[in-house]
């Protein structure tokens, strides 16, 4: 039980890096932009300030009073001594002294602790300023407060300095670099967010739980890549299970869904099967023609059939040559390919008007004359959300087959697709979930690589790779046995 809770843990932790590392150019643009933004209006809005500082020693006119007195005399006379500096009586003469209009200047007063020593300063936009107004204030601060400070005598400590430097400078790249930072990280945050909350399938369980269908199969993911070097070299590999590079577990769940093909289609005379998603770029043309190449490895006749006519074609992927011109017979454009018992219709061109030539008479004629050479007929659909060829495929199919992305499209289309898809032939027989996290995806490439999968000379349980070859040769007698028990 805690396995399984730290499994689904780790995919919905797997789910939400997922769709952060999906959408980091977002967070990169925005954290980008409000970065320029901060740095302009950084610039915009700063004002260098300049503070000129003199220095008091505070003292009695009587010499009999000893240091802690000047101390306590101090501390009392700072805030009667602000009042008197802060005074409009006193600013306005500085003012007038300095021929100015205004005292364009702000005061501070701080005590050096544990002494009898009186920090004035003038802060203001200025340097020159600043050094004038407190000069002013020296000499015009006695008039003011004779009648206030009393007995305290201050004298000059040191002497007013003229600021060389503003009190801070623009610092515009540490601006941005920090609110590069802050900002990346808030968005990713958000995105993690929308992610935890997306209304998606994200694991198997909840197929049941929030599709109308059920689960047919589900496919894990795959590496893209071989290995680094490929992946460097930007080289792709074929997600087919006659590839060698597929892994054993990915080629196994595929077999294990024709096995569930062949048992459900046993008393039934229904052959063409649409293999769709809700939206694209979810996997369904891999799985038609894996699903397609693991039933002519049973010696079935398949027909696989491209039915997104308004874009690319499935030629290149299975070695096919493509028409060099359209073929006035559509069964002229079926072509053998090298897997033997597996066929391709082989489309010329995109055809932008695909949703008139699917629904019409040649069509469904040369469909009709394919059901009876073919031992089946896959037909790999566009995503059907907005697109009304789709449907049209339903309406021709038998049986409907929906690939699902793991935490990719919403569940309320998913559900619109089988609603859709349950209203001809006899509906949907289930969904594939694909693309689905374990753990070996982030560990490693898996060890299930190998030749025939069990069929021919090169046998896992013959051939071992190291420490791996009981595992090997326990795959391959059960390879073995579910063919057997195909047959």
């Amino acid at each position: 039980m805690e396995n399984e809770f730290q499994k689904k843990q780790m995919e919905h932790i797997y789910n939400i890096i997922r769709d952060v590392l999906k959408d980091w150019w977002v967070a990169l643009f925005i954290a980008v932009s409000i970065s320029l933004l901060s740095y302009i209006l950084a610039s915009v809005t700063y004002h260098p300030t300049y503070t000129s500082s003199t220095t008091f020693v505070v003292s009695a006119k009587s010499s009999t009073m000893g240091t802690y007195a000047n101390i306590s005399k101090t501390n009392k006379l700072t805030s009667t001594f602000q009042s008197v500096l802060d005074s409009q009586v006193l600013k306005k003469k500085v003012a007038e002294s300095l021929e100015m209009d205004s005292f364009d200047g702000t005061i501070s007063i701080y005590v050096v602790p544990e002494t009898n020593l009186l920090t004035v300063s003038v802060t203001s936009d200025s340097p020159e300023i600043s050094f004038r107004l407190l000069k002013g204030i020296l000499d015009n601060y006695q008039t003011i407060s004779a009648n206030v400070l009393g007995e305290v005598v201050m004298e000059i400590f040191e002497e007013p300095n003229y600021p060389s430097y503003p009190n801070q400078y623009f610092n515009g790249k540490n601006i941005m670099k920090r609110v590069f930072l802050y900002t990346g990280l808030l968005m990713v945050c958000v995105l993690g967010l929308l992610s935890y909350f997306k209304d998606t399938v994200k694991s198997e369980e909840e197929i049941s739980e929030k599709l109308d269908t059920n689960a047919f199969g589900v496919l894990k993911y795959e590496p893209a890549y071989r290995n680094l070097k490929a992946f460097l070299r930007g080289n792709k590999k074929k997600m087919l299970i006659t590839e060698p590079a597929v892994s054993f577990g990915y080629v196994e769940n595929i077999k294990k869904m024709r096995t569930k093909l062949f048992y459900q289609n046993a008393d039934s005379q229904a052959k063409v099967l649409l293999v769709t998603s809700a939206m694209p770029k979810e996997g369904k043309t891999t799985v038609a023609v894996n699903l397609a190449l693991a039933i002519a490895q049973r010696g079935k006749k398949v027909l696989l059939l491209n039915g997104n006519l308004k874009q690319g074609t499935l030629e290149e992927l299975l070695g096919v040559a493509a028409p060099e011109k359209e073929v006035l017979e559509l069964a002229g454009q079926v072509r053998q390919t090298k897997h033997m018992s597996l066929y391709l219709w082989t489309n010329y061109g995109k055809k932008m008007k695909s949703t008139e030539f699917l629904g019409s008479r040649r069509f469904g004629e040369f469909l009709n004359q394919m059901r009876a050479e073919m031992d089946f007929i896959i037909i790999d659909g566009p995503a059907a959300i907005g697109n009304a060829d789709t449907e049209i495929l339903a309406r021709r199919s038998d049986f409907s087959l929906l690939v699902v992305k793991q935490n990719d499209a919403k569940v309320s289309s998913i559900n619109d697709t089988i609603d859709m898809l349950s209203g001809y032939g006899k509906g949907v027989i289930g969904c594939v979930l694909n693309n689905v996290f374990h753990p070996g995806t982030v560990l490693g490439y898996g060890y299930g690589y190998g030749y025939g999968y069990g069929y021919g000379k090169y046998r896992y349980g013959k051939y071992r790779y190291g420490k791996y070859g009981s595992y090997y040769g326990h795959y391959h007698r059960s390879s073995q046995k579910d063919v057997k028990e195909e047959e």
